[in-house]
């Protein structure tokens, strides 16, 4: 064990588990281990992924928020409420409610929060602030004044214990300890000690899950011929010149009987199914009191170096992959090809572009890659890279703020775009086309866009009150409405048949 990453006072403590030869961890079993709250964000890829690729998918994290020094901020109601242990009071504050802007918030937070250095060579993570950031927080800059529906606008946690896994071989314990709190480090030491060297497996592994998940059914929150309507809404819209292109979405109300399961959290069984057939670089799940994510998405939002380097991955345009490889790659190139698919994703990658120049040192911001196809497990996607450098001591909430929600979960101009889509739509999406992630202790913030993804709120006594999946895509005066509701049901194919869930509209 080594402790690294201090200059004064709190410090991260390191176990490392493996060096990459022998077993990975299996964090499903240890999300599964644990009745508290939990974050997994969960990069993989699938067999002959591009290169380009690899990066994203490298660092999978699992955060533990039943630590000594574990502290919560949720945005609900439009009220900040923050609840702090008593090993982070010095730095929090106390527990407290604020009738303030989450980002406004958020900001003061990561300013108190001790810098830590990333104890582990490429992984950003040097434990920090990790989970969701939801669409209606786009109030705040510009979006329509809505707020979430049954959950909180944001939940993000203050972790003090975490794993993380290395996919070219390594996995490494994380721990707080400061020399001012010595009951709560020796209490992370403790917890250090504790974490279990991987073994090979001999039990079952996820893939039986799906022995023990019956099928179920998802239902549109409209008709189909009603999302073609809508988008011949927006297709007006955009010839009267109020947006160039609209992201417009639907919902899906997924039915209960698809959540059964063996374990003590049958979520976490959906997700673990999930995974095996749709590996994606930015998986996640969240156990979030009363809520449950399972998201499989491949999007970057925006990720944040420690020395300053912002990246923006948009991804516009989709195929669905097809079972035989001859036609599958007549999609492929067709995708490549598409005029219509390049100009969704340009017009995105120029809403980034100016979304980063509000942050951004002046002549910094860079289009290093344009329309790219990249192949998952049941899509082929076009996602272009945008790069751009911050000032010295740039507010990473500030720099999140300017470019929230994902661009390519709005339209442009983006403020426009929100209003038109949102006024058809007549609903919050809540988790869906938010954000996912961290905000690391050391200054690094990495965040996925919430597409893909399964949203469940609990009730009291834990029952099921709502299970939702949204699904949308980009409407451009070239769209034709029945190809639009076309790519909603190849989107929505990625998760239910991996569930076995039959989705109608």
């Amino acid at each position: 064990m080594d402790d690294r990453g201090g200059l004064t006072g709190a410090r991260v403590v390191v176990r490392r588990l493996t060096d990459g030869t022998g077993a990975a961890p299996d964090l499903g079993a240890m999300c599964a281990a644990t009745p508290a709250d939990v974050v997994w964000l969960d990069s993989a890829l699938p067999a002959g992924a591009p290169d380009t690729a690899h990066d994203r998918a490298r660092w999978s994290v699992v955060a533990c928020t039943d630590g000594p020094f574990a502290t919560r901020f949720r945005h609900e109601d439009r009220l900040a409420r923050i609840t702090v242990s008593p090993a982070a009071e010095r730095w929090f504050d106390g527990t407290r409610t604020e009738d303030r802007p989450a980002f406004a918030v958020l900001a003061d937070l990561l300013d108190r929060t001790p810098r830590l250095d990333a104890p582990v060579g490429g992984c950003g993570f040097a434990l920090g602030w990790i989970g969701f950031l939801g669409h209606e927080l786009g109030r705040e800059v510009d979006g329509p004044d809505r707020t979430a529906d049954g959950h909180a606008d944001a939940d993000l946690r203050f972790v003090d214990r975490a794993v993380v896994v290395d996919a070219r071989g390594g996995a490494w314990a994380l721990a707080l300890v400061d020399p001012a709190e010595a009951a709560a480090s020796a209490a992370n030491r403790a917890w250090l000690d504790a974490v279990p060297v991987p073994v090979p497996a001999t039990a079952a592994g996820p893939a039986d899950v799906a022995t023990i998940l019956p099928s179920g059914t998802a239902t549109g929150r409209v008709p189909r011929a009603a999302y073609e309507t809508a988008v011949e809404v927006c297709r007006a819209e955009i010839r009267e010149g109020n947006a160039f292109q609209v992201c417009l979405t639907t919902a899906f109300a997924v039915g209960l009987e698809a959540r059964v399961g063996s374990g003590t959290d049958p979520h976490l069984d959906e997700y673990l199914r999930l995974r095996t057939v749709d590996p994606v670089p930015f998986g996640a799940y969240l156990r979030l009191g009363p809520l449950r994510v399972a998201s499989r998405s491949p999007e970057r939002f925006l990720r944040i170096e420690a020395t300053g380097r912002a990246v923006a991955e948009p991804i516009k345009g989709t195929r669905p992959r097809d079972p035989d490889p001859e036609r599958d790659l007549a999609v492929r190139t067709g995708l490549a090809a598409s005029a219509k698919d390049r100009a969704e994703n340009v017009m995105i990658v120029d809403l980034l572009r100016n979304d980063l120049l509000r942050s951004a040192r002046p002549g910094s911001v860079r289009v290093e890659r344009l329309c790219d196809v990249e192949t998952y497990a049941s899509v082929h996607q076009l996602v272009s890279t945008v790069t751009a450098v911050l000032p010295d001591g740039t507010s990473r909430a500030e720099v999140v703020r300017a470019a929230f929600p994902p661009g390519s979960m709005t339209g442009a101009p983006k403020p426009s775009a929100s209003a038109i889509a949102d006024r058809l739509e007549g609903a919050p999406r809540g988790v869906y086309s938010g954000a996912i992630g961290y905000f690391s202790a050391d200054g690094s913030v990495d965040l996925s866009v919430a597409i893909r993804t399964l949203v469940t709120v609990l009730d009291d006594a834990g029952s099921v009150r709502t299970r939702t999946f949204g699904a949308g895509g980009a409407v451009t005066w070239s769209s034709v409405a029945a190809d639009e509701a076309d790519e909603v049901e190849a989107k929505t194919r990625s998760v239910f048949g991996g569930l076995g869930i039959v989705g109608r509209w």
